[in-house]
């Protein structure tokens, strides 16, 4: 476990509450000692729990804490909502969000490291096999969500280009108006060098 979770400069030890303890976690400090109460937030699904597998008895207050993706999430007090905070250096176009060693797609988050950025027809995409078959493995992914093989042509429109992202956790398109098309080029090329810099980090 890390160290008591001192005020900064001041070696001020903090009143009750939750914090970093340094594993990933936000836990419970007592106002003197940390507690087994804790909250892994690497975990999507993750509820407070004590070491021996028990529901808390406290739970954490309303917050932003780092969900261990490359953002903050907003905690509500009883579930993670949809409300994110990025470093302020993040790019997005689409909906999808690269943010340094991270990339985003609404809920959806993966490694930049080994993604690769492309802009693509719906006509194109439809011909592929490869991409057609990652809808069947339910691994293709739009702004609405997942995009099953029984979705897929009316999902993907033929004459509409997309923003395509495909990595290890799957495939995310996102459709392109008109004026982001010569934008999405910059940002593919973004990712991809992005992608290249991680990926032997």
């Amino acid at each position: 476990m890390g160290t008591d979770p001192a005020t900064p400069g001041t070696g001020a030890v903090p009143p009750a509450g939750w914090y970093d303890d340094g594993t990933g976690k936000q836990r419970w400090w007592d106002g003197s000692r940390w507690t087994d109460e804790y909250i892994d937030l690497r975990d999507r699904s993750t509820e407070l729990r004590t070491d021996a597998g028990q529901p808390a008895t406290g739970v954490a207050g309303p917050g932003w804490f780092d969900d261990q993706r490359g953002r903050r999430r907003w905690w509500d007090g009883r579930q993670w909502t949809a409300a994110v905070q990025y470093s302020g250096e993040e790019q997005e176009l689409a909906g999808i969000v690269i943010d340094g060693r991270w990339i985003h797609f609404g809920e959806l988050s993966q490694p930049v490291a080994g993604v690769e950025a492309s802009i693509e027809q719906g006509s194109t995409l439809l011909s592929r096999p490869a991409f057609t078959s990652s809808a069947v493995q339910r691994r293709l992914w739009g702004p609405g969500g997942a995009i099953t093989s029984r979705r897929l042509t009316k999902a993907i429109e033929r004459p509409r280009t997309y923003l395509v992202i495909t990595g290890e956790e799957g495939v995310w398109v996102s459709p392109l108006g008109e004026q982001t098309v010569s934008r999405s080029r910059e940002f593919a090329t973004w990712v991809n060098s992005s992608a290249q810099h991680y990926r032997y980090r």
